[in-house]
């Protein structure tokens, strides 16, 4: 979960598969381990709780009746995602993130959770790229 349009069309569609299901849905936004010790824990924590509201909040307001709980975990993405992987019906994530090239099929998060998942793992795509905006266009 990291704000971009591509995580919040995977957040969509969570929540338009959870709904039918009477699934909750649990979003996870996996911090890294700070490189410095001296860095403040505690302004990073916080922003990135404000982000992950952000990108939950709105889509889940179309289906109320999804239960869906926000949690912050520290740790590499593909372990701790794996992790969740253990007790979901599916995991949901967006293809590439923030990270990456426009012409990437699948971050490297995705293809460490192929292997590691232990549930399906839905890929969602982000929304069309502007190809008039690249390099050379």
């Amino acid at each position: 979960m990291d704000g971009s349009a591509s995580c919040r069309a995977a957040v969509a569609f969570a929540v338009e598969e959870a709904s039918p299901r009477g699934a909750r849905l649990r979003a996870v936004r996996v911090r890294p381990r700070p490189v410095l010790a001296r860095e403040d824990a505690d302004e990073g924590l916080a922003g990135r709780r404000r982000l992950l509201a952000e990108s939950v909040a709105g889509r889940a307001g179309r289906h109320p009746e999804v239960e869906v709980v926000e949690e912050v975990v520290g740790g590499h993405p593909v372990e701790q995602l794996a992790l969740a992987s253990r007790s979901a019906l599916a995991l949901v994530v967006d293809r590439r993130g923030r990270g990456g090239y426009p012409g990437m099929r699948l971050g490297s998060t995705v293809h460490g959770l192929l292997r590691h998942a232990e549930c399906p793992v839905v890929t969602v795509p982000g929304p069309p790229v502007d190809r008039s905006r690249t390099a050379g266009g």
